[in-house]
């Protein structure tokens, strides 16, 4: 199966008195946006990779929804599951699909979409449609409910508005505009918005760690962001970042 690794085990290990209260504070984030869910549907064919994502939203007693393909997942849908876990490519269509029909139930699940692909474009359609993560395989179990977290946290700040409600295309080209933000830093922006992990950024753009971290750093001195996760945010919602004492 291969598609999740678990990588929990050994976490926090090691790490200095600072650095240990930020990961317990990580976890104790993680631990609360998860417990912010109730449903969640997993539609994938691959049967091992289901059954471990399935086995692990039961533990926490989260109700869960198994679909092996598009036609199986839509009626599901109408069950108001409040996350969505999508492969792109389904036996009998894609995934997009899935995507796409789920951002238009009110209120909107979060999105994630699952892909063997690690497609910079791929990502951005996804987004558009109304994915909020774009996770590539294999992954992490860590990766993908991070990558839960910062969604959920950025929504209690200020709820993305529903893809009906929002051309990505312009409000990346506003947000562009707003920040005189070049080319190979809006590759970055692009990304970002599309859920894509700050760890998968490197090898999706062709660069190298450190000149990712450059393009990073230069971003968000730019926009005023804290992390690449508040970005989506500002590119949606279109509001500086907040100030910080």
């Amino acid at each position: 199966m291969g598609d999740i690794k678990y990588e929990e085990a050994s976490a926090g290990k090691g790490l200095t008195r600072p650095e240990h209260a930020s990961h317990a504070s990580r976890v104790a984030e993680r631990n609360a946006a998860l417990s912010a869910f109730s449903r969640v549907l997993i539609v994938d064919d691959d049967a091992p990779l289901r059954r471990v994502l399935s086995r692990f939203f039961r533990t926490l007693s989260l109700e869960v929804w198994e679909a092996k393909s598009v036609a199986e997942s839509l009626p599901l849908l109408d069950g108001e599951p409040d996350l969505v876990i999508t492969d792109v490519r389904l036996p009998d269509g894609s995934g997009q699909k899935v995507v796409e029909v789920a951002s238009r139930k009110r209120p909107s699940p979060v999105i994630v979409a699952m892909s063997g692909l690690a497609s910079a474009r791929e990502a951005f359609a996804l987004a558009q449609s109304g994915a909020r993560i774009y996770l590539t395989k294999p992954f992490a179990e860590r990766e993908l409910v991070d990558g839960i977290a910062d969604v959920c946290q950025e929504n209690r700040r200020a709820p993305a508005p529903g893809n009906a409600d929002v051309d990505l295309a312009v409000s990346l080209a506003l947000f562009a505009a707003r920040y005189s933000v070049p080319e190979r830093e809006m590759e970055l922006v692009r990304l970002a918005t599309a859920g894509v992990p700050r760890n998968r950024c490197p090898g999706m753009l062709g660069i190298s760690e450190n000149t990712c971290k450059t393009l990073t750093r230069r971003l968000l001195q730019r926009c005023g962001a804290r992390n690449l996760a508040q970005i989506p945010r500002l590119v949606l919602i279109g509001e500086d970042a907040p100030t910080h004492a």
